[in-house]
């Protein structure tokens, strides 16, 4: 029998719990319990579950019963209309031949790819990579006229919004060129202006680009590792979804890994007793990470998992095709947890982050050296690093899916000076190395890319501050 949806239905939505998410989410749990029911925006058009109890969202997540579903062609609202034509979510919730909406064996053919090229990386200079890049980003802080005594700068957008796209964008084997407008096109896809949806189609058109010319000639990145997987293991995949997973990866760090690196930023500045301990050496730059994902994560709310047949979730019956939010920004405040005597400390790493099941983001490793080098090449180019305006006048974006301040501004003195090859110095050889060519009865074939050094980025780390 289908359930009424719920008469009382908390906004997700507006000024109180823009401004101060985490108590508006313990009021939510002393009124709803573990799960609320919500409304997404003022319609009330996008509604779900709000799953607030960490129990709860590992049964949502893990899935053992085969009730929850990313594949959003479960989604009632969707198909019968209560969600409109032209919603401007309904981009997010759109069916693709991806894994991010497949199930069972579907999911691990289109996984295995891409799951098996990462586990080629060298971690080591993968490292190098990174620390690289954020040398190059830092410096451009300060522009054509050098280090002055006192300099500004804007983490999130001079630092935490590029480090990751750009690791991606070489990982995964573009040139300058084609990385730079791959940037420009992100950055207006995003920005929701009238050139999004034109920007979202030529980033389609790139990704498959890039594939293609992989699949041609390969060389040291993921992408040609991920054609050779392809062939190994018999996944099938065609040049459309083998550009899904290749957009998938490079877009997945952007959101979680600048919000990371950001909040930490943040953390760190305002936290006196952690960010003395980081310095001191008595606390690794990964402890106060962790910290963040249980005081701020980076995710707040994590949206798309419906459910395919009538079940109960907290105290609430759940049609099929109803939406399960997982609420990881409440985790942290859980009373279970503490009951249960979990420190929400450094070094508790139970938080639901990186997911949990099948669905668990397979970038775990990766994403974490990202946030982390960056955070310490910061941290060691950067000391006396501080806030440039009061943390209470920092603006916030709706915490939505995730939380961020629209800007996180900071000043620091002249900075010691850097070795000095330390921004010129490119790795000896490559993260990753080529992978075997196929056999082809081609008569010419273009030689496959050369290991060796890496071309640095002048033009597109240069282009960042000024997008």
């Amino acid at each position: 029998m289908h359930a009424p949806w719920p008469e009382r239905t908390a906004p997700l939505y507006g000024q109180d719990f823009a401004s101060d998410p985490f108590s508006y989410y313990a009021s939510l749990r002393s009124t709803f319990g573990p799960v609320a029911p919500v409304a997404l925006e003022e319609t009330g058009a996008l509604r779900g579950y709000l799953v607030l109890d960490h129990a709860h969202q590992l049964e949502v997540l893990q899935d053992r019963g085969n009730i929850w579903t990313r594949d959003s062609r479960w989604y009632r609202d969707l198909v019968q209309g209560t969600l409109p034509p032209g919603h401007p979510m309904i981009p997010q919730f759109t069916y693709r031949r991806s894994r991010l909406y497949a199930e069972g064996a579907r999911h691990s053919r289109l996984s295995a790819p891409g799951n098996h090229a990462l586990a080629q990386l060298d971690m080591l200079r993968t490292r190098d990579l990174i620390e690289e890049l954020a040398d190059q980003l830092i410096t451009a802080f300060f522009g054509d006229r050098g280090p002055q005594e006192w300099n500004e700068a804007d983490i999130l957008g001079q630092y935490a919004l590029p480090l990751p796209l750009l690791v991606m964008m070489r990982l995964m084997g573009m040139d300058e060129s084609s990385a730079l407008a791959t940037g420009h096109a992100i950055h207006e896809m995003l920005s929701g202006g009238p050139g999004a949806r034109r920007a979202a189609a030529e980033l389609d058109a790139r990704m498959r680009e890039l594939v293609t010319g992989k699949e041609h000639s390969p060389g040291p990145d993921l992408v040609s590792w991920m054609h050779h997987f392809n062939r190994e293991l018999h996944s099938g995949l065609d040049t459309h979804e083998l550009s899904e997973d290749v957009w998938l990866q490079i877009v997945a760090g952007r959101g979680a890994g600048t919000t990371w690196i950001c909040n930490t930023v943040l953390e760190l500045l305002t936290n006196p007793d952690l960010g003395a301990d980081v310095i001191a050496g008595r606390c690794p730059m990964e402890e106060a990470m962790n910290r963040v994902m249980w005081v701020n994560a980076p995710i707040q709310n994590l949206i798309g998992r419906w459910a395919t047949q009538d079940t109960t979730l907290g105290d609430y019956r759940v049609n099929c095709g109803d939406m399960a939010v997982i609420c990881l920004g409440a985790t942290g405040a859980d009373p279970a947890l503490h009951a249960a005597g979990h420190d929400i400390a450094r070094v508790n790493r139970s938080h639901l982050a990186w997911g949990a099941g099948t669905h668990a983001c397979p970038t775990h490793d990766l994403g974490s050296l990202i946030v982390r080098t960056g955070l310490e090449v910061l941290w060691n180019r950067l000391p006396g690093m501080r806030l440039a305006v009061p943390v209470e006048e920092l603006t916030w974006d709706l915490p939505y899916i995730a939380r961020t301040p629209t800007a996180l501004p900071v000043v620091f003195p002249l900075p010691p000076t850097p070795p000095a090859n330390g921004h010129s110095w490119t790795p000896p050889h490559s993260f990753l190395s080529n992978p075997p060519r196929p056999i082809s009865t081609r008569p010419k074939e273009r030689p496959s890319a050369p290991q060796g050094r890496l071309p640095r980025w002048r033009s597109l780390v240069a282009w960042w501050p000024r997008r």
